[in-house]
């Protein structure tokens, strides 16, 4: 039956855009069902983890071999560059702030963050952690003064820091108001979308290994509470690798197992009333997913991607098209949803713009 419905629903976009193309400008979600993504291989052919898409003609990328690239013409153009030119980094996470303003988060030892204001010409050093066991995952920002960077857990607590200054400095969130941390629970930095703010002060965290659960904030990251969810843990890879929100009640996060990309079980979960309860959907999409966004502005569509491909669902995650998509690790939409990113594996770029 849900095959069935998704293939019917592919059919319906499908004849849509044949009958109205010279009528309407494509919407990404029939662009992508219809056309062949645009290519770029960002140089040194890193693995990359972080996308930030601006707008329709910004956006920037961070990754492993301390490498970054950025397009001000909506791909039209590429530039590649070195963060750092000493040690090679892991740049898992980017938040862009304008053309020219950037933070990038490292994985591992030394956890860093830099800034540029140059359009990456010279990068500053913001936060430095070499503290045994920090490992950041994703970080976000509620303004373009605060933010939040969170880590694995390090000798039992939960850690991340909190900036008010647009990430020129960073203060320790007081543990004694994050819950504990589970045997072994911690998060994922595959995406940089683990960790998800919201205007008005709300953070939410994602995390697996023994459980996968909601690191809830309603105050800026003053103070959380833990939530459980259904999503499928008990393995240290297994749980919430992203989450995204559609509306001010409506969130969705996904994941599964990265060592097991064609298994789909448990792995996409459903929250109605932001954040607080969590429920599976009616059915998972097609393997293991490391990133979730919304592609359109109705508030049931969705596009998830992993290490098997890129899926579709136009009713909030009850169905799923397998799109003809390869794999990607991230991706990021422009506010406009005109123009989207993906990224993954030696240096592999995918995008649609619709204003190109």
């Amino acid at each position: 039956m849900n095959g069935n419905k998704a293939f019917l629903i592919v059919v319906v976009l499908l004849i849509s855009f044949s009958c109205t193309e010279k009528s309407h400008q494509l919407t990404l979600l029939e662009a992508i069902l219809s056309k062949t993504a645009d290519s770029v291989t960002v140089k040194n052919e890193p693995s990359i983890r972080g996308v930030y898409v601006f707008d329709r003609n910004i956006a920037w990328l961070s990754a492993s071999k301390s490498m970054f690239a950025r397009t001000i013409d909506g791909g039209v153009n590429w530039e590649f560059g070195k963060i750092n030119n000493g040690e090679l980094l892991d740049f898992r996470d980017i938040h862009v702030f304008s053309k020219d303003t950037a933070l990038v988060m490292s994985a591992g030892l030394p956890a860093r963050i830099y800034k540029t204001t140059n359009g990456g010409k010279s990068w500053e050093i913001k936060f430095e952690s070499t503290q045994e066991g920090v490992f950041f995952n994703s970080f976000d920002f509620w303004n373009t003064k605060q933010g939040i960077v969170c880590s694995d857990p390090v000798e039992g607590e939960f850690l991340f820091y909190t900036t008010v200054d647009g990430g020129e400095t960073w203060q320790k969130v007081n543990t004694e108001q994050l819950p504990k941390p589970l045997n072994k629970e911690a998060g994922f930095a595959a995406s940089g979308t683990s960790v998800i703010t919201v205007k008005g002060g709300k953070a939410l965290y994602g995390t697996g290994g023994n459980s996968a659960r909601i690191i809830l904030s309603q105050d800026y990251g003053k103070t959380w509470k833990a939530i459980s969810t259904p999503m499928k843990a008990r393995n240290e890879s297994l749980g919430i690798y992203s989450i995204t929100m559609l509306n001010d009640s409506v969130f969705v996060a996904t994941g599964g197992n990265w060592q097991a990309p064609q298994i789909a079980d448990s792995n996409f979960v459903v929250s109605k009333d932001g954040g607080l309860t969590w429920q599976l959907s009616q059915q998972m999409p097609n393997g293991f997913r490391s990133c979730v966004k919304a592609i359109s502005n109705k508030d049931e569509y969705l596009i998830a991607c992993g290490r098997n491909g890129v899926d579709i669902s136009t009713d909030l995650g009850q169905t799923w098209i397998k799109t003809k998509l390869s794999a990607y690790y991230t991706m990021d939409i422009s506010p406009n949803k005109d123009f989207i990113v993906f990224a993954g594996a030696k240096g592999k770029v995918g995008f649609y713009n619709l204003a190109k």
